[in-house]
């Protein structure tokens, strides 16, 4: 509706005028509804319903008084057709007023106009807060200040325990810290003792003569017989291997 109507601060709509041609048959039954939406909930602010049922189709024309409705209640508008017809040459009017008063500041010439003040804020009109003369504060500073008070007290008191702890663990880890580094060093110089090479130099060392010396053993001829004894030795497993391998055929 925005498009149908100006858009003006204390517009009502008084009437709405519309007309339309339909085409049926005669024994058709068909209703014509023209309507416009509530802008503002559901359902309809404006509905008219004209029955061609029975009659031949024809033109019309008709005017409805509504009661000055607020534009912001039209919402979109149609007309539509139930049954069998069809509509053509449609067309619809909005009888409307505006109340230039509906702002009384918008005419000086509005009953209930209040002329605007040209007024220009001087440094006289501005006062300065002073929150120590401000009641409130004061009762409630007097209330708290003395539970502040000791309220801070606590709170140092148990700060000052809490650094002379930190002091006492600083003081102990630099101990523990010493102590470990002098066994550290304790250490390094009884492994350095253990590495060094022993000194012998109290020892007489003692001295090998260097030279050739030649084989003494010899054989005569280049031969070297068999041993009877080994060959008997060797005869004697050989039979046993034998009666062993036999045994286990058997």
């Amino acid at each position: 509706m925005g498009e149908v109507l100006p858009d003006a601060l204390g517009l009502t709509v008084s009437a709405v005028s519309y007309g339309y041609t339909i085409g049926k048959p005669v024994e058709a039954d068909a209703l014509v509804h023209l309507y416009n939406e509530d802008a503002t909930g559901s359902g309809y602010i404006f509905r008219e319903t004209d029955d061609w049922s029975g009659l031949a189709g024809n033109t019309i024309r008709k005017n409805v008084a509504v009661a000055n409705i607020p534009i912001w209640f039209w919402g979109d508008g149609g007309i539509e057709v139930e049954g069998e017809g069809e509509i053509t040459n449609a067309s619809v009017i909005y009888a409307y007023r505006i109340d230039e008063c509906f702002d009384p500041q918008s005419n000086p010439l509005c009953p209930d106009y209040v002329p605007p003040v040209d007024y220009q804020p001087t440094a006289t009109d501005f006062a300065v807060y002073d929150a120590t003369n401000d009641d409130a504060v004061r009762l409630a500073t007097q209330e708290t200040d003395k539970e502040l008070y000791e309220e801070d007290k606590v709170k140092a008191a148990d700060e000052d325990e809490e650094e002379d702890e930190r002091r006492m663990e600083r003081a102990l880890a630099a101990s523990t810290n010493a102590l470990a580094f002098e066994t550290g060093i304790a250490q390094d110089q009884v492994l350095a003792a253990m590495q060094n090479p022993a000194i012998m130099a109290a020892y007489q060392r003692p001295e090998i003569k260097g030279g050739v010396y030649p084989d003494a053993a010899q054989l005569n001829g280049g031969f070297i017989p068999d041993s009877r004894s080994g060959l008997r030795n060797g005869l004697a497993q050989q039979l046993l291997h034998e009666e062993m391998v036999a045994s286990q055929y058997r």
